[in-house]
């Protein structure tokens, strides 16, 4: 298969559009699982799966196969051998082709029209009575799968200084009977305008710095945290956050992120989180128990740690740091 075909300098692949639409369905993906986790619309998905575009951009192509758990090579499209066909034999002049007589229709006995009338109705409700039958029977043996219960919320700092780094964290988490099930999501995370993502844990599937927006493909079971280091240069004022989680297997079933939506951007650190100018036991309890534990988060816990055991602090503008009281 050759891969290295060139548009205008783009790479480009040639998908087999049957197979991606045999293995999203095989998994119980829906197209607009499968759209949103390679940033192209159902429409799209749908023309791929119809080979009406069969020759896609390769980093599509690659997103594609991620979406569907495979290798770029199980989705591309095969080259047929050239298999030589075999010769025709030519039928010689001298050879007279005979004529073979076809063999006559078998006679029909006429129907009446009256009496085809008179059928017509009872062939039509029984078919519409076995349908109805079998239509019930399915439902019975197979009862449609009920979409999984979950539920996605953000925590936020109420504060942060402009410039400065402060964690972020949502936690999805499947309920009920779905609570240990292992199911694939994607997450969606827009950032304030301006933003600057620093560091992210799991790590992210997407990050567009136009739009501020951060996505994340994952399975998970049960529960997970998907937390980040964020900064924002805006001095005063709130800056807003939003996100939704979309899952497979749900005809487009998408929820918001709840929980916390704004932090107040100020001179007060991001633990602190009654704004009096200091670390409090409880505060410094909260940073443990909601972001000590991400492996891989740089929080700076020393410097919590630090103004927790001081009487206080300050926000130095000019140099650009918190100062610890004595």
């Amino acid at each position: 298969m050759d891969m290295s075909k060139m548009t205008s300098g783009v790479p480009m692949v040639r998908i087999d559009g049957a197979k991606v639409r045999i293995l999203r369905e095989t998994k119980g993906l829906t197209q607009l699982f499968v759209a949103t986790s390679v940033g192209v619309t159902t429409d799209t998905i749908s023309r791929w799966e119809n080979k009406r575009y069969p020759t896609i951009k390769k980093e599509n192509g690659l997103k594609l196969a991620e979406a569907l758990e495979v290798e770029l090579a199980e989705i591309l499209e095969e080259k047929e051998p050239d298999v030589p066909h075999p010769p025709v034999p030519e039928v010689p002049p001298e050879s007279p082709v005979s004529e073979v007589a076809e063999p006559a229709p078998p006679a029909v006995e006429p129907v009446s029209a009256a009496a085809g009338k008179k059928s017509r109705p009872r062939y039509v409700a029984a078919v519409v009575l076995l349908i109805c039958l079998a239509a019930f029977l399915g439902w019975w043996l197979y009862p449609p799968e009920a979409p999984p219960v979950f539920t996605a919320q953000r925590l936020l700092p109420r504060y942060a200084v402009a410039g400065r780094p402060f964690p972020v964290s949502i936690t999805v988490a499947t309920e009920g009977n779905d609570a240990a099930a292992s199911l694939s999501l994607i997450l969606r995370e827009n950032l304030p305008q301006g933003a600057t993502l620093v560091a992210a844990v799991p790590a992210y599937s997407d990050f567009d710095a136009k739009t501020w927006e951060v996505k994340w493909l994952r399975k998970i079971e049960g529960r997970q945290v998907f937390a980040y280091m964020v900064k924002v240069n805006q001095a005063e004022g709130p800056v807003m956050f939003s996100g939704k989680v979309a899952l497979p297997r749900t005809a487009g079933l998408q929820i918001d992120v709840s929980g916390d939506t704004a932090v107040q951007m100020s001179q007060f650190h991001w633990a602190d989180a009654d704004a009096d100018g200091r670390i409090s036991d409880e505060e410094i309890l909260t940073v443990y128990d909601k972001f000590s534990d991400i492996k891989g988060l740089s929080i700076n816990i020393d410097q919590v740690e630090e103004i927790w055991l001081g009487s206080g602090y300050a926000w130095n503008a000019e140099k650009g740091k918190f100062e610890v009281l004595p």
